[in-house]
């Protein structure tokens, strides 16, 4: 019997024990979240060092972050002459840098020794990097994406030369290119959603475009090269063996596809962007505090696994709040990463930005989810005068800083996820309509259409309270979230 009573003691005493443990890092970890830094600002994109300087004083007293978010200024004093500024002005700032600027120098220095340069010149106000634009947007949109990067591997054992394909997205299609060892290309591959594929290939002497179709035709198109003129010949699948080639069958050539499902596409996307961000060496940048983000409309989630710090996503063209900031604060949050939102153009012609009113309530609405930074896009077509900010703007971001960030009544954070609803491994759909592309490459299926429809009623339901994330074992919804739904789920 006293056995059975010191169990019971030692039980009751060891879940006091965890349950203690467990409160002491709940509010340890809360206790950080409240100490962590709110950013709001605006971008600057011109090329003129006074004019950021007159934008840093119009909003200095009611903002703490500056981007400089212009790919025309490469100069190094250019840069440094702003980035005083804006540290003398008691704000924070950031730095967006394109690939050029990466792959070479700024103003004759080299990228990471200029960052680390920055980081001991303005301290913890310089924040980090803005590195590279909508990574996933421009996959989605069918704008020119490197998925595997051109290169030449030296095979330490035989010391030959590995001639490594180039993986190219353009459009709809992918497109491997083959070079030889001097890196001309000699063949190219494309490979389009509805199943059609072209093999062009080069020699000095003739050029040959191979068609396959999914229905099994098959045409070649070959044109011999002499004196500047050529002479094309054109095969049908009725005469295909009257030509000289080997022609493999269509299924032969379909499986060739390096990415053949979405999996595939996941891991193209996640290898480049880690690629892309082990160029500037970011382990090292982030050993000094220096972060690096981006912004984009889509694909967030693989953002992070590529390696981002945090991802902005982009509040406009008349897309759902709701819905972007449940995608990026899902993300964020099962990876442990930070987020925040961009205000970007509502239009695509003046006046671009959303009016003032609206502009505020967005700004709230991301303090409230939790945003790290709000920042707002700052940046027009017009080639004299770069800057979209109207004063009802500037009165907005205003109004933002005295009645929502300067307020103790209102809590950073306030609105948390109380359910999240997961979406099937690596699904890189657009979810921006029911017909939304998947990675770009495929057209929308039956899935999509389920999905959309769980995404509806869910976010009817939750509203702001809502996560949207992937299954993962890696990041598992359970452990974080009370309620969760599948979007198999009836």
């Amino acid at each position: 019997m006293r056995k059975i009573k010191l169990i019971t003691f030692v039980t009751a005493l060891l879940l006091l024990l965890i349950g203690s443990i467990i409160i002491t890092n709940y509010i340890t970890h809360n206790q950080k979240e409240t100490q962590k830094t709110f950013y709001v600002g605006v971008t600057y994109c011109g090329n003129s060092v006074q004019e950021a300087k007159e934008l840093v004083d119009k909003v200095k007293n009611y903002t703490n972050l500056f981007t400089l978010q212009s790919g025309t200024m490469q100069n190094a004093t250019e840069v440094e002459e702003i980035g005083d500024y804006v540290v003398a002005s008691k704000m924070s700032f950031a730095v967006y840098n394109s690939d050029k600027i990466y792959y070479g120098t700024v103003g004759g220095i080299g990228v990471n020794q200029w960052a680390l340069s920055a980081k001991e010149r303005w301290k913890e106000q310089f924040i980090g990097i803005y590195y590279r634009d909508e990574p996933g947007g421009d996959l989605l949109d069918g704008k020119l994406v490197n998925l595997e990067k051109t290169g030449y591997q030296i095979n330490e054992y035989r010391g030959e030369t590995e001639i490594v394909p180039s993986l190219t997205k353009y459009g709809e299609s992918i497109t491997v290119y083959e070079r030889d060892q001097d890196g001309r290309i000699t063949s190219t591959t494309a490979y389009w959603p509805d199943g059609r594929v072209n093999i062009r290939t080069y020699n000095r002497t003739n050029n040959e475009l191979i068609q396959y179709f999914p229905n099994g035709t098959i045409i070649i198109n070959k044109t011999t090269l002499g004196n500047f003129r050529g002479t094309s010949e054109v095969y049908t699948e009725e005469n295909i063996t009257k030509h000289s080639s080997t022609i493999q069958s269509y299924e032969q050539v379909l499986k060739q596809n390096p990415i053949q499902n979405n999996d595939d596409a996941a891991k193209a996307f996640v290898n480049m962007n880690q690629k892309f961000l082990d160029d500037i060496n970011k382990k090292q940048l982030n050993k000094e505090s220096i972060s690096v983000f981006t912004a984009d409309y889509g694909l967030y989630w693989w953002e992070y696994k590529g390696g981002y710090d945090f991802v902005l996503a982009e509040l406009g063209w008349n897309n759902s709040i709701t819905q972007e900031i449940s995608l990026v604060r899902g993300a964020a949050n099962l990876q442990n990463k930070e987020w925040g939102t961009i205000l970007t153009w509502k239009y695509t012609h003046p006046p671009y930005l959303t009016d003032g009113e609206e502009m505020f309530e967005q700004m709230k609405i991301s303090y409230e989810a939790g945003a790290n930074y709000v920042i707002i896009f700052n940046y027009s077509e017009d080639p004299i005068n770069h800057n979209t900010l109207q004063e009802e703007h500037f009165q907005a971001l205003e109004r933002f800083w005295k009645d929502i960030v300067q307020n103790p009544k209102v809590i950073h954070g306030g609105i948390k996820a109380e359910a999240v609803l997961v979406l099937p491994q690596n699904y890189g759909w657009g979810m921006r309509n029911p017909q939304d592309t998947l990675w770009g490459l495929w057209y929308a299926d039956n899935t999509t259409q389920k999905i959309w429809n769980q995404l509806q009623d869910k976010t009817e339901q939750y509203d702001l309270k809502l996560d949207i994330v992937f299954e993962d074992p890696n990041h598992l919804a359970i452990w974080k979230y009370n309620k969760v739904y599948y979007w198999n789920q009836k």
